[in-house]
This record gives structure tokens, sequence and C-alpha cells, in this order.
């Protein structure tokens, strides 16, 4: 879907079962990850692989752990940013959101992993928080927004969602994920994201309901 709306993202392959369903000519490092997952389940930092033996190590340890198949996805070294959108026929994209890698350990990949995400006791999930992106210029925010309303579009999401990027170092974005129903957390990234433009969480939750109650000829007062 991606590639016919022209929307960057990194090359892949899917591997089930020793076939290989789909694959791009990817190059290492790689990022070995369960398909069918959420919240970086089964993302760990040993899912950044650099040879074929890894790559084989961590299919196999997927597979016995996850019975899905597995996505092998080329690593894009650059910032991670999120995008929330919401609504529908005039759909907004909100301002970016940078989860900062930057003080994760030495040696470590500068990925979202499991340890970033969910292991509170680890050095990973104790220096890592987002922040509001607010050193990107003008341009590179624009060509985020428009990317992430893009790829919400072009998968017919609806109401609210928040878009995965990886900019590389020429500040090019490659959408790495689009999340149909991101947390709503008032601490989370998508809260986090509409606060920045000086309304508050309760209107938040306000735009998701409305924009749902439309889609239905109904009239929030």
């Amino acid at each position: 879907i991606f590639e016919f709306h022209k929307i960057p993202s990194p090359n892949f392959a899917t591997v089930w079962r020793g076939r290989m369903e789909h694959a791009h000519d990817i190059q290492f490092p790689v990022i070995v990850k369960p398909a069918r997952e959420d919240g970086s389940i089964g993302i760990p930092f040993s899912a950044y692989v650099e040879s074929i033996k890894e790559l084989m190590t961590r299919i196999d340890e997927l597979h016995a752990e996850f019975d899905t198949p597995v996505l092998v996805e080329e690593y894009i070294e650059g910032r991670e940013i999120y995008v929330g959108v919401l609504g529908n026929k005039k759909a907004e994209a909100l301002p970016p959101i940078e989860l900062d890698l930057s003080k994760l350990p030495e040696g470590t990949p500068r990925i979202a992993g499991t340890e970033v995400k969910w292991e509170r006791s680890t050095e990973a999930y104790k220096h890592t928080h987002p922040k509001v992106a607010d050193d990107l210029d003008e341009k590179t925010v624009q060509l985020l927004q428009e990317t992430a309303l893009a790829a919400y579009q072009a998968l017919g999401l609806r109401d609210y969602a928040r878009i995965d990027f990886r900019l590389d170092k020429k500040k090019r974005p490659f959408v790495l994920e689009v999340n149909p129903n991101p947390y709503l957390l008032s601490t989370a990234e998508l809260s986090l994201s509409f606060k920045h433009t000086g309304r508050n969480y309760t209107d938040l939750i306000g735009e998701i309901v409305k924009a749902a109650a439309e889609r239905y000829g109904l009239t929030i007062q």
C-alpha cells in the first residue's frame, strides 16, 4: 500500500517457517520483530542484528515464542519521531514528538525496544522520554505531517491515530508503523502533542468522540 502511494518506509522481508513471503533487497543492520504484535512486544535490543547468523537465530526465537510471521526490516539510523493525526474528512496532523533515544546506555542500539517501553528497572527505561521536537525546521515538520496524513488516508484510518517515523540524517522521514489506537493517557505522546497546540486533555478526548459521532450523523454538544 505504501509503495503504491509513494509513502517512504524501510525495505523489508517477511519470513514464516523458513519461507520468505515477501522481500526487498535489504541490507544489514536490520530489525527483526514479530509481524503481529504491538507496543514493542518481541522487540528487545537483540532485535537489532548485523549478520546472517544473528538473523537466523532471532527468526527461530520469534517463531518459537510467538508462532507468527517475522518481519525483517532495514534499520534506519536517525531520530524516532511520532506524529498524531485527528479527524476524518479534515484530518489534522499534530506537532511532531520525539522519543529521545540519545541517552540509552553505550553499546545499545537506538531503538524503542521492550527495555525502553516496559522494563522500569532498566537504565534504558529511566533515561528515555518523549518530548516535543521543537528543534525541527518548518520544512521538515511540514514533510512529517504531510507524510503522516498520507499514511493515515492510505490505510483508511479514522478518528485518531499515531504515525511512527525514523527521520534519517538527511531529514528524510520513513514510516515505521501506523498505530490506529495509540495510548490515550494524559502523559502519552498523542496527548503531549495535542497540548502543544494550546488545547488540553479534555479537549483531545472531546475531539475524538466528536469525530466518531459525526461518522454516525450524531452531534455532540
